[in-house]
């Protein structure tokens, strides 16, 4: 399954019952508080994705985790820890992780475990952990950083511009640099006016858009190109189940 950029509308209204869920169990202030006891601090800046002068672009290795993965059973820590640490020895070589958790978060029923995944990568291993997930709200923003993630990326597709700049702010507040989804000239437009500096393009509408973006920008793609590009998502998507 592709990185995706676009949702729809039942899926954005699926995982705002589930932002109220998970903001039933703990406020927004409470889980602020909590963070200031976590042991993850965001391990790399942005200059880390920029691409070297006659390198190639670094890769990130994405995996897809699926809402049936994080069952409530007795063994599922057990099950998690084997499954991304097999992939961790196979996939070869890489020098990030981008996490999906785009469909389980979108479960109502789910509540934050996904998010468990971002806390056991980061034990586990020592590359950066890119987050992509549908953030709506400065709440997930904030439960990224509590579990470990060391970026994101934001999706432009469900946001106003105003919606996009506030979460780009509260983010740097955290010490993020956010990657920003953009599909189209509208969303590429949005991610720039609201103070976007690095950027993933879907392969579907990479070639059209290149041309489109500043120079300073940091560029991401699941695009084969390597012209521009400054981190290759890896095109093989790993499903962990």
């Amino acid at each position: 399954m592709p990185l995706s950029l676009d949702f729809s509308p039942n899926t954005i209204e699926c995982v705002l019952q589930s932002l109220e869920a998970r903001k039933a169990l703990m406020d927004f202030d409470t889980l602020g508080r909590t963070l200031a006891y976590s042991p993850f601090m965001p391990r790399v800046e942005r200059s880390f994705f920029v691409r070297e002068s006659g390198n190639a672009p670094k890769i990130a290795q994405r995996l897809f985790i699926e809402s049936a993965t994080f069952c409530a059973d007795s063994l599922s820590y057990i099950h998690r820890a084997y499954a991304l640490e097999e992939q961790m020895e196979t996939l070869g070589h890489f020098e990030a992780y981008m996490l999906d958790l785009s469909e389980g978060m979108s479960n109502v029923d789910t509540l934050s475990s996904p998010l468990e995944s971002i806390a056991l990568l980061r034990r586990h291993s020592t590359l950066p952990i890119i987050h992509s997930d549908i953030f709506l709200e400065e709440y997930q923003i904030l439960e990224s950083a509590l579990f470990g993630a060391d970026t994101i990326l934001i999706p432009a597709q469900p946001l106003s511009g105003k919606s996009l700049t506030k979460l780009l702010s509260f983010a740097r507040r955290l010490s993020f640099e956010p990657f920003i989804g953009v599909q189209n000239k509208d969303e590429l437009k949005k991610a720039i006016f609201s103070g976007a500096s690095m950027l993933f393009i879907p392969q579907d509408t990479f070639a059209e858009l290149l041309s489109l973006v500043p120079n300073t920008q940091v560029i991401a793609t699941d695009c084969a190109d390597e012209y521009g590009v400054d981190l290759w998502i890896q095109s093989k998507n790993v499903e962990v189940k």
